[in-house]
């Protein structure tokens, strides 16, 4: 394999992968390795910073003696991994559509899927990186000396990952090569990461389910399939423990081998045939009679939602990663007759998370860059401008609402909260969405690309994934410090009802303002 090609590959697919971030290095001045360098350090960096922050949870936990929670954690970054793992193979692969754009190139079949596949792991490795510390923390309190506990998480932690994009891989490969993919690609894939998500969040929530308390510990069920993993941290020379690296090593050879010999051999066949199809395809849309302007642009809108793996991608961001979030920190549960003076913390804790879950990869941070070159098109009708971007902006904001409403059940059925309260929860976050869409749709116009291929250009701009996720770790820390100076409050002073009408009234001159600011700064400049 030509090292200096495969290094060129990589260098394009990581320019690519936040190209926002490219373009900002690049006005400065980087160019060729330097930018290259700068990327490899931002994305170093950030991981390092996401790997302090969840690590810091996780200190206080003697995995060690917890069985139930260690395998737990395992579980959920697993799951989590092979959700991440198949709709990021789809979108380097498939989504981007740029395989024919190598077809002239001196590249080797295997350099480029190795590039991408590596491209596909950078984006995929800082949401897994807690199974780093855990691995690391469980062997540490097991008594392995820190150096070789390093060593063994670090091995344990490639090869379940390996494993993990290997059998992504598999999936997605060998799914491509049916007949009812070539007939239709993107409800079957939509279709794929549906399941597999509908199957994580089923798992988390089915493993969520399994807490208990023994004694003064408080560990959750043991998940039988991943005990073997935790036999190589807890016990390392033993029996079980030879016989889980055993395991491992053959699910890698077993993996290794079918991809080697069924599936790279015709992989560029293969991608070129899908890629063309999907080029084919792309411009296609189906006429709509519907009367009226604003039943003319709703069918408009929902003929966005099209675009191969958009809605997959942006519950991923709004429902997946939030859940996961939320269940990972969830270990009690609610009495379910709070008395009615909690129901304004509840309605704080629903703008709370609709902060967290409305975030630049929801639907309504990115539908006017969804237009395309199409935007400047609809500038040139007569028609408003004003009513044109009001009504997408309440078909995202519907659409967003929706999303928020399954998380605040899942979050009420986990907490054991009652009616009233998750009613509250429901309509702080309807109003917390609300402000929350009006920033992130005023940021899509502010930072609109025209010209993007893949919808993870769209979701990159400003930070990608990592600065998404250290919004919501910025959100939650703020969050938690509003929400249990809120509860102390109530708690220790009699003036319950007065805390309350103070909490409403900073709210409502809160969200007065901010519904000022955007009604100055973005919809009046349409007038």
């Amino acid at each position: 394999m030509n090292k200096r090609q495969l290094g060129a590959l990589l260098a394009v697919n990581l320019r690519l992968l936040n190209p926002q971030v490219t373009d900002r290095y690049r006005k400065k001045g980087k160019t060729g390795s330097e930018l290259t360098n700068k990327l490899k350090l931002q994305f170093l960096t950030n991981t390092v910073i996401f790997l302090f922050i969840y690590g810091f949870t996780m200190l206080s936990i003697d995995f060690s003696k917890m069985p139930g929670m260690f395998t737990f954690y395992v579980g959920l970054f697993v799951l989590l991994g092979i959700s991440q793992s198949i709709s990021g193979l789809y979108n380097v692969f498939f989504a981007g559509k740029d395989i024919n754009s190598y077809l002239p190139l001196p590249f080797r079949q295997s350099e480029i899927f190795l590039s991408k596949v590596l491209i596909v792991a950078f984006n995929v490795i800082p949401f897994t990186l807690p199974l780093l510390i855990a691995f690391f923390l469980t062997g540490w309190h097991s008594g392995i000396m820190i150096p070789i506990a390093a060593l063994m998480s670090l091995v344990v932690y490639l090869l379940i990952m390996t494993i993990i994009f290997m059998f992504c891989a598999l999936i997605v490969f060998a799914l491509t090569k049916t007949k009812v993919f070539r007939e239709h690609q993107s409800l079957v894939m939509n279709g794929l990461m549906g399941i597999t998500m509908v199957i994580a969040i089923g798992g988390i929530m089915l493993m969520s389910s399994g807490n208990n308390t023994t004694g003064t510990s408080y560990d959750r069920s043991v998940i039988s399939i991943f005990m073997p993993i935790f036999q190589i941290f807890n016990v390392p020379v033993s029996i079980n423990s030879g016989i889980s690296w055993l395991g491992l090593l053959i699910l890698l050879v077993v993996f290794g081998g079918i991809l080697k010999y069924l599936i790279v051999p015709q992989l560029n066949e293969q991608l070129t045939a899908v890629n063309s199809a999907l080029l084919n395809g792309s411009g296609q849309r189906k006429a709509v009679k519907r009367q009226g302007l604003n039943a003319n642009l709703d069918s408009y809108n929902w003929q966005l939602l099209k675009e191969p793996n958009l809605l997959l991608q942006v519950i991923m961001n709004s429902i997946m990663i939030p859940v996961i979030f939320i269940i990972s920190f969830s270990f009690a549960k609610l009495p379910s007759d709070l008395p009615l003076k909690w129901i304004g913390v509840f309605f704080v804790a629903g703008i709370a998370f609709s902060s967290f879950t409305t975030n630049q990869s929801a639907l309504v941070g990115n539908l006017i860059s969804l237009d395309r070159t199409n935007f400047e098109f609809v500038r040139s009708l007569p028609i408003s401008m004003k009513q044109y971007l009001r009504r997408k902006f309440l078909f995202g904001y519907l659409m967003q609402i929706i999303l928020n409403v399954v998380i605040v059940i899942i979050i009420s059925v986990v907490l054991n909260a009652g009616l009233i309260m998750a009613l509250a929860l429901i309509c702080g976050s309807a109003w917390g969405t609300y402000l929350m869409s009006l920033h992130y749709f005023s940021r899509d116009y502010r930072l609109r690309l025209t010209n993007w291929t893949n919808v993870t250009e769209l979701f990159n701009r400003g930070g990608g994934n990592l600065g998404m996720v250290a919004t919501m770790f910025a959100s939650v820390f703020i969050s938690v410090i509003i929400l249990v100076a809120y509860s102390m409050l109530l708690i220790n002073t009699p003036w319950s009802a007065m805390i309350n009408v103070v909490v409403l009234a900073v709210i409502l001159i809160s969200s007065w303002l901010l519904l000022r600011h955007y009604r100055m700064k973005f919809w009046n400049q349409f007038d």
